[in-house]
């Protein structure tokens, strides 16, 4: 769901390796199964990074106002077909644009708060509040936009690829790219 302006880049290419670099495997004397394989990512372990350009399709319709950062915790966000789990960590009153996403986006407030709007334009009055501990998702295509409400930590999690549509002017497709 989340992210911001087209200045923030590392390539989604390396995140998948600094992942994987942030994980730790079970303990030897710890079975694993065959038919599952498990990773633990201690709390504060994360590596955070700027948000991928490759991420983000057109320009943002609301300044960020904040900083937003991203860390990958679990597969491959750019990867159609394969599950992610992704970590956005984002300032007091940082804002995320009305967007949509071609999967759907599932949501957890790890930390601090954010509120939710959904359609196509920004709209204060439409924002509702998600605490710590909430949940909120959006399906494919559906119009939406976020702010954070203290430092906070989002939880994001779906089927790949993660990519924001940043929505244009008119509605009826992705604003362009700047050329």
């Amino acid at each position: 769901m989340f992210i911001v302006r087209a200045g923030l880049l590392i390539s989604f290419a390396l995140l998948p390796a600094v992942a994987g670099a942030q994980t730790k495997q079970p303990a030897k004397d710890t079975p694993a199964r065959p038919s599952s394989s498990s990773m633990i990512v201690e709390p504060g372990s994360e590596k955070w990074g700027d948000v991928p350009a490759a991420a983000m399709v057109g320009t943002p319709s609301v300044e960020v106002g904040g900083k937003l950062r991203v860390a990958v915790l679990q597969g491959d966000p750019m990867t159609a077909g394969h599950t992610y789990t992704l970590r956005l960590s984002c300032s007091d009153g940082a804002k995320i644009a009305p967007h949509w996403h071609p999967t759907t986006e599932n949501v957890t407030v790890i930390s601090g708060a954010a509120a939710v709007g959904m359609g196509s334009k920004w709209d204060e009055a439409a924002l509702k509040d998600v605490p710590t501990g909430g949940f909120f998702w959006a399906g494919p295509r559906m119009r939406h936009f976020a702010e954070c409400k203290g430092d906070t930590i989002l939880q994001v999690h779906g089927i790949a690829p993660f990519v924001i549509n940043f929505v244009g002017p008119d509605d009826s497709q992705p604003a362009k790219k700047p050329e």
